[in-house]
């Protein structure tokens, strides 16, 4: 084993004890604490020096101030104390004072009557914009992309229990990501007289419990003076760790109610800026450092942290291998020399450490999902404490803000560990895979300039060249070609948003919500034609509004998806070369009507000669303030990609 430092063998990788040694015990979750800070914020930009106390002490160091764990002083920063006011209105408007009080800007709805109170106080109470979506689940979808472009939780007001029924497939791929957002709606008594309620709970029943797997809390609040409490409950608890969507049902009585006296305070989630002792944080650096076959696997926690700078810091001064989950092309650079691709594709080589730094696992409920069978150590440092160790096993686990996390592990570095020889051999071998990777993409342009229809990593290749710097692009492509483009950390690099649920439906709202979360950056719509129909309605919303949002549609005709996984299943489908219900077409969908019907202009694109042209025009108009749309026929890759067979039939020949 190489010197600098110290590594645990697999007998040995069992788990830690308190002074960082190697101990008989289970590993057990680590460390959480509650530091206060400003409301709508759920991490600080704020630098967090990491403190090394060597003669025993590990700590933070923030203004020149250093905080050691025995006894930490906290002191918040200029304009972080929360302000109180006592208000008097009506239901509807103490919750518009309490939403203005935790930062909103934007009420992502589509409005009911029972709602009244609150959209009443929508005018009484101006500072909150509210945002039409036609359908609840773009209203979800939009809520899911405003938060993780702005970084920040969102708000949403949806119908009943019938409109929470409606958005709870959005709602679901939410909850999958740990998407901070409180999502409300009114409520009718099922109860106290009729219990055949129109669009309410059935009698017995809690609206609540409409959504009880999907959100990580839900109250009823009967009684208008507890509006403002339960709401700045409800954004403490969405930005809280594990962030997640929460939900809240207003009686429309409590919202209706008037002359009420509220006092209004925002509510902020605590810090969670804790760090293990150093015994444990070196136990880890070491372990990375000494490994002969280490892997380090990044996940959405590092965006949500803003610690993107320290993700790559540790992985070039370690030259340690990256991999993400699969289509998760925002948790570390992309053509980055020591990015090797989705986890899941590839191999299951003895490891003898592998790091997980936010990992969320996209679970697929086989054996599949129990991963690095042989791998020596296992470490996983995450935001969400159910996902440490909830598949494969791990020998150390801390739950805890990845930011100081990295940045302590980043302190143990010494610019002599570089001439290792064999972090010297890791970083040549990085290097080498990433050039040739670079050579075998510009290969593959080079004979698929010609192909048509279009080859979607053709048209990937393309959009990479004539998009503008710091594009955020929002996709819902499955079997497209992200990896293609420029995703990465540094200014001009793409930024990619997307949910790991895979409920389709998402893309179009989340594009309207990350446009109003990021306005001064070019925001392109990335999606199938399967996915466009689930939510063509949000065209609208952005013609409304005036969202300059790129749509690129991967046209197919194909369910490609499914399609490909039929073909893998087998049997007679495979035999036969038919797929059934994943051919769209006859009658092909005309996608530049449709986005014309909503007051969106586009144009099509079938031959590769005319792509750059036609991409280039699009960013002009974008670039003007206008919404637009290109359609651009894709061919189908994969198993069974020339199969147009579906099975016919008509009501009356």
């Amino acid at each position: 084993m190489p010197k600098g430092g110290y590594a645990l063998s697999s007998s040995q990788a069992t788990s830690i004890n308190a002074h960082g040694l190697p101990s008989d015990k289970p590993c057990k979750k680590l460390w959480r604490s509650s530091l206060a800070h400003s409301p709508g914020e759920i991490f600080s930009d704020a630098p967090v020096t990491p403190n090394i106390d060597r003669s025993g002490g590990i700590g933070y160091k923030s203004s020149n101030v250093v905080h050691t764990l025995e006894a930490p002083p906290w002191k918040p920063r200029e304009g972080t104390l929360m302000e109180r006011k006592t208000v008097i209105g009506t239901g509807g408007e103490l919750l518009v004072h309490q939403l203005l009080a935790q930062g909103v800007e934007y009420a992502f709805t589509n409005t009911g009557s029972a709602e009244a109170g609150f959209f009443n106080g929508l005018l009484a109470v101006p500072g909150v914009q509210p945002i039409l979506l036609l359908a609840e689940p773009l209203v979800l979808s939009a809520a899911d992309g405003y938060a993780k472009a702005a970084r920040k939780p969102a708000f949403v007001n949806i119908h009943l229990a019938a409109g929470t029924r409606q958005g709870s497939g959005q709602l679901q791929n939410a909850y999958f990501d740990g998407t901070p957002m409180v999502v409300t709606a009114a409520m009718r008594d099922s109860g106290s007289f009729g219990d055949h309620v129109v669009l309410g709970s059935s009698g017995g029943y809690s609206q609540m419990g409409v959504v009880e797997d999907i959100t990580k809390r839900r109250w009823e609040v009967w009684d208008a003076r507890g509006i403002p409490t339960v709401t700045r409950r409800a954004f403490q608890e969405a930005m809280s760790f594990p962030t997640a969507p929460v939900y809240v049902a207003y009686t429309s009585q409590a919202l209706d109610t008037p002359d009420v006296e509220a006092t209004i305070q925002p509510g902020a989630a605590p810090l969670m800026g804790r760090l293990p002792e150093e015994g444990v944080l070196r136990t880890i650096f070491d372990a990375l450092l000494n490994a002969e076959h280490p892997l380090l696997v990044c996940g959405p926690d590092i965006r949500a942290a803003h610690a993107e700078r320290e993700i790559v810091e540790l992985a070039e001064r370690l030259a340690l291998p990256v991999a993400t989950t699969t289509l998760d092309y925002g948790s570390f650079p992309v053509q980055h020399m020591n990015y090797v691709g989705a986890v899941e594709n590839i191999s299951e080589e003895p490891y003898d450490v592998v790091c997980c730094v936010g990992y969320r696992q996209s679970c697929r409920g086989g054996a599949v999902d129990l991963r690095f069978q042989k791998a020596g150590m296992i470490i996983a440092l995450g935001h969400d404490d159910t996902l440490l160790g909830n598949t494969f096993g791990l020998d150390i686990s801390v739950w805890a803000n990845v930011r100081p996390l990295l940045q302590a592990l980043n302190a143990f570095w010494k610019p002599e560990y570089a001439s290792q020889p064999h972090i010297q051999r890791r970083a040549a071998h990085l290097r080498e895979q990433g050039e040739w990777r670079a050579r075998q993409r510009q290969e593959e342009m080079r004979a698929l300039a010609s192909e048509t229809p279009i080859h979607p990593n053709y048209l990937a290749y393309v959009a990479s060249r004539v998009l503008p710097e710091d594009t955020l692009v929002v996709s819902e492509n499955f079997r497209a070609a992200d990896h293609l483009m420029p995703f990465g950390f540094d200014k001009g690099q793409w930024r990619q948003i997307r949910t790991f649920g895979g409920s389709l439906g998402y893309g179009i709202g989340a594009a309207v919500g990350a446009q109003l979360g990021a306005p001064d950056r070019p925001v392109v719509c990335s999606l199938g034609d399967g996915a466009v129909m689930y939510s063509s309605s949000g065209f609208w919303t952005m013609a409304r509004y005036g969202l300059p949002i790129l749509t690129l549609v991967w046209n197919n005709l194909n369910y490609q998806t499914v399609r490909t996984n039929f073909a893998n299943w087998g049997g007679e489908m495979a035999k036969q070369n038919k797929y059934p219900e994943v051919y769209l077409g006859d009658p092909e969908i005309d996608f530049v009507m449709l986005a014309k019907s909503q007051g969106i202009n586009g144009a099509k694109v079938t031959a590769p000669q005319d792509l750059e042209r036609a991409l280039r025009r699009a960013v002009e108009v974008i670039a003007g303030g206008e919404p637009y749309l290109l359609d651009v026929r894709v061919s189908p890759v994969g198993p069974g990609a020339d199969s147009t067979w579906y099975k016919a039939f008509k009501l009356r020949r």
